[in-house]
């Protein structure tokens, strides 16, 4: 694993081949794939050992998963590790040219946020949250209010200010005239 993860901080996510691991590792090719049968499941590996955490499962409680995801995000960017690596996946979603509008490497990187979107998208209504809101702009206000935090302070966000932006998220997206409880 280490060197996938050497690997995607010197030349990207698009670069890194199966081909370079087993170059810089040393590893047969039949060993690689023994125990990640692809390469989107060997970049998903090093990407979750450079987050330190995996993705989060959702519970079908939407309110509940983008607490969540808040505090998921908020973890991530307190990671030593992968805020060296913020530079690196700054560059390749620049650089990233999706087919459906967002970042293939966004997805790589952030793979819970594409399934959470899609649970907003069936249970907003029933949950008393705005449907007319694009879920992918949600993600947008949680990644980003953290990115620009940790880079406006060079620290990432505190427990409480991640409370803060899941309040400000939360009272954004409830329905006009509903009353659920915080």
């Amino acid at each position: 694993m280490g060197a996938t993860v050497a690997l995607l901080s010197e030349v990207g996510i698009e670069q890194t081949t199966v081909s370079a691991v087993v170059a810089r590792s040393g590893v047969a090719r039949a060993t690689v794939y023994r125990r990640w049968p692809t390469r989107e499941a060997l970049i998903e590996a090093a990407l979750s050992q450079v987050k330190g955490r995996p993705p989060i499962a959702l519970s079908g409680d939407v309110e509940a998963d983008l607490a969540r995801a808040v505090e998921q995000g908020r973890m991530i960017f307190a990671e030593p590790t992968f805020q060296r690596f913020l530079p690196m996946l700054v560059r390749d979603l620049l650089r990233d040219r999706s087919k459906e509008g967002v970042s293939d490497t966004y997805g790589s990187v952030a793979p819970s946020l594409r399934l959470l979107a899609e649970e907003y998208r069936q249970l907003a209504q029933s949950a008393g949250l705005r449907p007319d809101v694009d879920p992918t702009v949600i993600a947008d206000i949680i990644v980003g209010s953290q990115m620009i935090h940790l880079l406006s302070t060079g620290r990432p966000a505190t427990r409480a200010t991640g409370k803060e932006i899941l309040d400000v998220l939360l009272n954004g997206l409830r329905r006009r005239g509903d009353t659920a409880a915080d």
